[in-house]
């Protein structure tokens, strides 16, 4: 670490009152309470469009000045003190590793749930914390019964989790996946959820589909979809790696049988950290892919029946307290339109000044969402990806194109910066 980054680090650190070292320890540390943001920061009505809020959002991020991460569709960084909180959770494990002390981890596990399922507007019996999105799509994908005849209807877009997945399993038990495409730039939502309905049959189970797609940022009409599988009683699983923690979601509303999401992407949370969310009614029908140590065959909640794998990381685990707390205070909708308005603005001035750039994410915001994914005239996406982060500091991806996904620790001058670097490599 360069000796501006430790400065910057340990003056941030000083500002709010964080030690540069954590005590090892007592473990009556973990009953400490978080290291706090502002309370200024405590608005759930913030306007989007001022920067002065937000570079006090930003301020909570320990990124140093020389870099633009816009790579939250695969990784996110956490605010300080969620960092913070897991190493100071981690010094109590490895003090002590009794069940004594580890007893609280499982009431810190218990408190996440709760506020997990307050966030997606759900009960707690129907939330488990899993891995990652990877992992909870899996448990999906092979825990339901399904019959030699039965179909699945996947989107092509679907990351390979929600897609090779499906065909793996069907190899194995003869069910039949159909993929189904759709148009780059949808002229409507009945037009996206025509296409899935025309290939619905009288076998078709379940339908599958990630809400934003990470190859093209589409957005899709999730509730739209559900609403029509519901109808014909069919299932459905949304994948919501790309719209978990950004969007203001209320499942009970989209209407999905199953969603799958992770803490270390838009949520800025700790990594290794999933959610998985079953309907209550289908809580039954799924079976455990694995079971570990203290699994109950008569457990009811879906944490308890589906996601007891053993001995997990449970110190990152705890920290999710802190970062969905983080969320509750700025507030869900506010995060949602300040993501909404960092991507509109990036492609008003990408369309300004790179007039030739073609958009791969639809421009209208009803079919998009965090992610925008643009590729330059004449220019490989590897290679601009590449200077992107040599030349410019910028953390991208070439992912479909040159994939951009601000998150609120981004201003509206970094976005700025970022078309002009674009601009400049065009």
């Amino acid at each position: 670490m360069s000796k501006v980054v430790t400065n910057k680090r340990r003056n941030f650190l000083k500002n709010f009152g964080i030690g540069l070292t954590t005590v090892l320890v007592d473990p009556k540390m973990l009953a400490a309470p978080s290291a706090k943001y502002p309370d200024e920061m405590l608005r759930r009505d913030a306007d989007p469009f001022d920067e002065k809020y937000w570079e006090m959002v930003k301020r909570q991020f320990v990124i140093p000045n020389d870099k633009i991460m816009v790579n939250s569709a695969n990784l996110c960084a956490s605010p300080h003190f969620v960092t913070e909180q897991v190493l100071r959770y981690t010094q109590s494990l490895t003090y002590d590793v009794s069940f004594q002390n580890r007893a609280v981890f499982t009431e810190k596990r218990s408190k996440a749930l709760e506020m997990l399922a307050k966030y997606l507007e759900v009960s707690t019996e129907e939330i488990g914390i899993t891995r990652n999105t990877s992992e909870s799509n899996n448990i999906v994908v092979n825990g339901l019964d399904l019959k030699p005849n039965d179909e699945i209807i996947v989107w092509e877009q679907n990351h390979p989790t929600n897609h090779q997945a499906w065909f793996q399993r069907a190899k194995r038990q003869g069910f039949k996946v159909v993929e189904i495409s759709l148009p780059e730039q949808p002229a409507s939502i009945e037009e996206i959820v025509g296409h899935f309905e025309k290939a619905i049959t009288a076998k078709t189970k379940l339908i599958a589909f990630s809400h934003i797609s990470n190859v093209s940022g589409l957005a899709m009409p999730a509730a739209e979809i559900c609403a029509m599988a519901n109808k014909k009683e069919i299932l459905t699983l949304v994948d919501g790696a790309q719209s978990f923690g950004f969007m203001d979601l209320d499942l009970k509303n989209i209407g999905c049988s199953f969603f799958s999401g992770s803490s270390h992407k838009w949520l800025m949370g700790p990594m290794e950290n999933g959610v998985l969310y079953v309907s209550k009614k289908y809580i039954p029908s799924l079976w455990p892919n694995i079971i570990g140590a203290g699994w109950k065959e008569e457990s009811k909640t879906l944490d308890e029946k589906i996601c007891v794998l053993g001995q997990r990381n449970t110190p990152s685990t705890s920290a999710m307290i802190d970062i969905l707390d983080f969320h509750f205070a700025i507030g869900k909708t506010t995060i949602e339109k300040r993501i909404r308005y960092l991507n509109s603005h990036l492609k008003e001035q990408i369309k300004l000044l790179i007039p030739k750039a073609r958009f791969v994410t639809p421009i209208a915001e009803n079919f998009s969402g965090g992610v925008t994914i643009v590729k330059l005239p004449g220019k490989e996406p590897l290679e601009v990806f590449k200077e992107l982060y040599s030349t410019y500091g910028i953390a991208s991806a070439p992912t479909g194109g040159i994939r951009l996904s601000p998150q609120i620790n981004c201003t509206k001058a970094d976005i700025d910066y970022v078309v002009k670097a674009l601009k400049e490599l065009s």
